[in-house]
């Protein structure tokens, strides 16, 4: 990994950090999810994966450590990858529409993930699942929307940038 990449990785952790531990107070809107599901969409789901670990460990020693701090890696991994494909290997366009689609669908999916992640963690049934996943509607909703407005507003902006297509100047 050269100094560049690293550099960026770097950035884009710090601010994803930042963002993510100021932005807690609206509920499930996170810049995190965008900036990974971009690098996956647009081939480089190693770095994804990378700024996905390292910062949802990071923000953990801010937000709190527990057994969910697993589940939104492996959420975030589970998401990351699935678009990696859908756009990669499936080869499905990458326009602004499509990448905004991907985004809001990824931020409801989230939440379905976890959800099955704690019943399963749980021991719970089917019921359990009904319940939790029920209340967690309105929040995935909020991602979904936060998503794509984040993404329209400010990452379809940046997202040369946060390739590492484009510099900022000195």
């Amino acid at each position: 990994m050269d100094t560049k990449k690293l550099t960026r990785l770097a950035s884009l952790c710090a601010i994803c950090v930042i963002t993510r531990i100021y932005l807690k107070l609206i509920p499930n809107v996170q810049i995190l999810s965008d900036i990974i599901l971009i690098l996956a969409i647009n081939g480089k789901l190693d770095e994804s994966l990378i700024v996905n670990a390292t910062t949802m460990i990071i923000t953990s020693f801010f937000l709190g450590f527990g057994y969910w701090v697993i589940f939104q890696v492996l959420d975030f991994g589970i998401l990351g990858i699935s678009n990696f494909i859908l756009f990669n290997k499936i080869k499905i366009k990458r326009t602004k529409i499509n990448k905004a689609i991907a985004l809001g669908l990824s931020g409801f999916i989230y939440g379905f993930l976890i959800t099955i992640m704690q019943v399963l963690f749980m021991s719970g049934n089917i019921f359990t699942f009904f319940g939790l996943y029920a209340g967690s509607i309105p929040f995935d909703i909020n991602h979904m929307v936060g998503n794509i407005v984040i993404y329209i507003f400010l990452i379809f902006r940046l997202e040369k940038y946060i390739m590492g297509e484009k510099h900022f100047k000195n």
